[in-house]
């Protein structure tokens, strides 16, 4: 469960009752409109500390006082957020190094949110203080479910507070000069180090440098964030969790998960933008992700029940593509599905944001209907609550490996290297398998899967081929493909060549002699299987060392060479892909690949356009969740009889998915997994 004592599926969101405060009924009107729209759970306080402590040490919690009554009297629950995010203007006046600086140092000006210093003191201080005040004040208040820390971390400051720590953060993590000059290959461009200050982190030529800064700022955050919770722990024992953003792409995530009792993650998915398969795989891929942080159930903290506002050109949600996104969520290990925002704002720079209530404050609209029928149908799955997964495949995310492959120029830029694109094409290519998936960091246990999907991983840590050794050699599939085993953990390019130096390239019985980057006019292409597939941006030049050839090149001065290798190693093998392809290819292989290993899909037989999850609970059997990604009408033959404990709670044989429409089945004993 997330919330002790406490097993339902959370349905709720952003509550934001002090814009309303001198408003007479809206306050009323909420907890009215609550019980149509069957919430459960809602944030409280993230945007509030002016209006907690308006100036220092001088608090009014009388109206958050009210909201915990409410929201007890009537069996909801509150995640109470520490206010960090949105410092008051006080704060910024009378503690003037609370301003975030920009990387020439020059201190911000205060407003908007996220724009604070996480090394300045009297900042650190004044939030310890406002938590420990909300801790000890709500600690033993029946209606709290948990502590909703911060606000979607992010950001730099280039003061030299910040400064400061970073040359403190290098010389934990080299030790010496000489050790940091040697990672850094500080020689080029006469970059030797004399002084751990004269280290420049915002230097674009020094590479490991600047993967340094990106950890550092990762590491300065998560000890803001442990900060938060300690003094929150003065009090309470509740559970804490802070907001993730996906891809965030100057966040290491895996560093914040250990401190969270559940993972929680903003989700705002574009279903207009023309390619439902690809948007649901990307929304998939973030969901398979957070479940496999903590591997157990997360929350859906935000997500919009209308339209974002500031998305491009933003259209209306089409029929079932609500409830599809939010069962998407569901069937991918979520037990709850908040929103951001339950109530639109009167004015400034979210007052057009979707919300569950609009400005008309009415329960007649699209919107309030939508998530009122899904909150009803969601308490028929008082069973899934808790319900677990069991992926039998991994693929690998690891923001430092993208962080590396980022800073690195060579050709094609930015426009080829598709770090994010190239990881989900992979993912996406076994989801339209219906097969269950973990998204994990390299650093993770393998020993639980059977089948390994490492795209690009462009830095290898040290011991990661060991690793993938033991593996291979217990049964385990590993793929990796171009673009792997480039750096080390300085960015420093091995020595011996690729992938991953004299290890990797005994490890993968391959060398990488050299990378062609392939304008549009250079056609390439591979040979696989009989098949000829067409080669984008990347084709790697390989020599067998020991693996087998099972896909070659067929145009150009390397026509007849290696484009696709296997090692076998002990028990398993280990498969090189030496060049980027269109989606094509990655649905060929990897459903050729599934045969081999003989991992079995959530369910066979299902039409093109639908897919589908499914969640384990101990003591109820297994939900199965179908997803229609066609704007169709889709009869959906099954395998086995199941329950429709979304629609009409009877056992069928087949179900009628309606244009973009999703179900969840229910089955008290499935088949064989």
């Amino acid at each position: 469960m997330i919330i002790r004592n406490f097993r339902k599926i959370l349905h709720g969101g952003d509550y934001n009752p002090d814009q309303w405060l001198h408003v007479p009924g809206v306050i009323d009107r909420d907890f009215e409109l609550m019980g149509k729209a069957h919430c459960n759970t809602f944030s409280v306080g993230i945007f509030s500390w002016a209006q907690l402590e308006p100036e220092p040490d001088r608090f009014e919690f009388a109206w958050l006082d009210s909201i915990f009554e409410r929201c007890g009297g009537s069996g909801k629950k509150i995640f109470l957020a520490t206010p960090s995010a949105s410092k008051p203007a006080w704060l910024a006046h009378f503690w003037p190094d609370s301003r975030r600086a920009d990387r020439a140092g020059i201190r911000q000006w205060w407003g908007a949110r996220q724009n604070s210093c996480f090394s300045s003191p009297g900042y650190r201080e004044r939030v310890r203080i406002i938590n420990r005040k909300l801790a000890e004040r709500y600690a033993h208040h029946p209606a709290l479910g948990g502590w909703h820390i911060g606000n979607e971390y992010h950001g730099e400051c280039g003061c030299p507070l910040c400064r400061d720590k970073f040359h403190h953060f290098l010389r934990r993590r080299y030790g010496t000069l000489e050790n940091l000059n040697q990672a850094y290959a500080s020689a080029f461009w006469g970059h030797t180090f004399t002084d751990w200050d004269q280290v420049e982190p915002f230097d674009y030529s020094m590479d490991g440098a600047a993967l340094d800064w990106w950890r550092f700022c990762t590491e300065l955050i998560v000890d803001f964030f442990k900060m938060e919770i300690d003094a929150v722990r003065e009090y309470s024992d509740a559970p804490v969790t802070t907001n993730m953003m996906g891809l965030f792409p100057t966040l290491d995530y895996w560093k914040f998960a250990p401190l969270c009792d559940f993972i929680s993650d903003d989700c705002y998915p574009d279903w207009s933008g023309g390619d439902t398969e690809q948007e649901a795989a990307r929304l998939s891929f973030r969901h398979d992700m957070h479940y496999a942080m903590l591997d157990k159930p997360f929350v859906m903290m935000e997500s919009c029940p209308g339209v974002p506002n500031y998305m491009n050109r933003p259209a209306l949600r089409r029929p079932g593509e609500f409830e599809r996104e939010m069962l998407l969520a569901l069937g991918h290990g979520a037990d709850g599905t908040l929103y951001f925002q339950w109530r639109k704002s009167a004015n400034n720079c979210e007052k057009f944001h979707g919300a569950v209530i609009g400005h008309d404050g009415s329960d007649q609209t699209a919107v309030f209907r939508r998530v009122a029928s899904y909150g009803e149908k969601l308490e028929r799955l008082g069973g899934l609550a808790g319900a677990r997964k069991n992926p039998r495949i991994a693929l690998i995310y690891d923001w430092e490996s993208k962080w590396a492959l980022e800073q690195c120029s060579f050709g094609g830029g930015e426009k080829c290297k598709q770090h994010d694109e190239t990881i989900l094409s992979h993912y996406r290519a076994l989801w339209n398998r219906n097969m269950d998936i973990a998204v994990i960091d390299s650093g993770q246990d393998f020993t639980r899967y059977k089948l390994l999907a490492v795209p690009m991983l462009f830095l290898f840590k040290r011991g990661l081929a060991e690793r993938l050794r033991k593996f291979a050699e217990q049964g385990g599939t590993v793929v990796a493909t171009y673009l792997s085993g480039y750096v080390d953990e300085s960015n420093r390019c091995f020595f011996g060549g690729n992938p991953g130096g004299p290890d990797g390239r005994a490890l993968f019985g391959v060398w990488n002699e050299d990378l062609d980057t392939l304008p549009p006019e250079i056609p390439q292409s591979i040979r696989w299987k009989g098949k000829s597939y067409p080669v984008l941006d990347y084709a790697e030049i390989l020599h067998l060392e020991g693996a087998e050839a099972e896909g070659v090149y067929t145009q150009d001065f390397y026509a007849g060479t290696p484009a696709v290798t296997r090692k076998r190693l002990g028990k398993g093998c280990l498969i090189y892909l030496g060049a980027r392809t269109g989606m094509e290819f990655l649905n060929d292989f990897y459903g050729a690949l599934l045969e081999e290993t003989r991992i079995e899909p959530v369910l066979r037989g299902l039409p093109d356009s639908v897919r589908a999850e499914r969640r384990t609970a101990h003591s109820s059997g297994d939900y199965y969740f179908l997803f229609n990604l066609s704007a169709h009408e889709q009869t959906v033959p099954l395998p086995f009889a199941m329950i429709d404990v979304w629609n009409c709670g009877m056992e069928t044989e087949s179900v009628i998915l309606p244009p973009n429409g999703a179900t969840v089945l229910h089955a008290e004993r499935g088949p064989e997994k």
